[in-house]
């Protein structure tokens, strides 16, 4: 794992050493960041980085021009290697980090309105995946939904075969799949 692009460029990155974690495979993270980045999501945005784990996506963000990244994230070694990471980086001074349940995290935050121009949205497979928690899944997302302002984006990474979600108030604006993964692109309503 390294930073593939822009401040950061090349510095490796410590993951988790365990299967709790699932680290986003450089090829899939190249075209993801190639897709923010042809659609002007990225420079000088706000940015949510959601299940962060050690923090690669919300890295890349901040390295490729976002002004300020939120990482969430529940296991406390995760974020221990997040904050290493960050500071390998030096991108600590764009950076606020939260530990906890990002469903609670977000209540905290919901009261001071719209704040994130792109959230990335990494959770559990299974979360995503699996029919009982879709309910769960979709609440949230809709609450995440209620912090992006007018026209923000949330991507959603999920397996291939988990059926796309319909939180209220975001819409699809693009499903992408490369082999057994899948992004769903969701916009906010104005």
């Amino acid at each position: 794992m390294r930073v593939l692009s822009g401040l950061a460029r090349g510095v490796p990155l410590k993951t988790v050493p365990d299967f709790d974690t699932r680290p986003i495979l450089d090829r899939i993270k190249k075209s993801l960041f190639s897709i923010l980045d042809s659609a002007g999501l990225l420079a000088g945005a706000a940015v949510a980085d959601l299940y962060a784990g050690t923090g690669t996506l919300g890295i890349e963000a901040l390295s490729r021009g976002a002004e300020r990244c939120l990482f969430v994230e529940r296991r406390a070694d995760a974020m221990k290697l997040l904050e290493a990471n960050l500071a390998k980086t030096r991108l600590q001074a764009g950076a606020e980090l939260r530990c906890g349940e990002v469903g609670s995290v977000l209540a905290q935050i919901q009261g001071q309105g719209p704040r994130f121009d792109l959230m990335l949205y990494d959770p559990p497979f299974e979360f995503s995946r699996e029919p009982a928690h879709r309910p769960a899944l979709e609440a949230e997302l809709a609450l995440a939904g209620t912090l992006l302002r007018p026209g923000g984006r949330l991507m959603l990474r999920c397996e291939r075969k988990a059926g796309v979600p319909a939180p209220e108030g975001l819409t699809v604006v693009r499903h992408w799949t490369d082999g057994p993964h899948a992004m769903v692109f969701f916009e906010a309503g104005a």
